[in-house]
């Protein structure tokens, strides 16, 4: 019962959906997820933490840089989690909010996320790659 209480408590959030329902289009690393949710990468780590720990999710590393996180498939089928995902599945394919996250999150590039990053930190444009400066008061 411990294993089943733990799987519906990590199914007990909204981001937490959210982030199964990017991960049933394809495996995807942090930075895609937290471009596609909007929220810091410490949240998105935390709410793939509390999913791998109840069985939803296992990540993979791929090269030096990227983790990617992925839902679990080959549950067999007499496991709880088989259940709840068959239950789970077309309410999550089908959810408008959820279909219009899927299609944004479709395009998104870790490569580009990361260099888009690395240009914030060193004060340069995005688009451009020029230099920003603040005025100072």
């Amino acid at each position: 019962m411990k294993n089943l209480l733990k799987s519906l408590k990590a199914l007990a959030d909204g981001n937490r959906l959210r982030i199964l329902r990017l991960l049933m289009d394809r495996p995807r690393c942090v930075c895609e997820l937290q471009a596609a949710l909007g929220v810091a990468q410490p949240t998105v780590s935390k709410h793939l933490s509390i999913l791998e720990e109840a069985g939803w999710v296992d990540k993979e590393r791929r090269g030096k840089n990227f983790i990617y996180y992925q839902l679990i498939e080959g549950i067999a089928p007499e496991d709880h989690r088989t259940t709840l995902l068959s239950l789970l599945r077309p309410w999550l394919l089908e959810d408008p909010e959820l279909t219009a996250l899927s299609r944004l999150a479709q395009d998104l590039n870790p490569e580009e996320i990361i260099r888009g990053a690395e240009k914030r930190r060193s004060g340069l444009c995005r688009e451009c790659g020029a230099e920003i400066t603040l005025n100072e008061r």
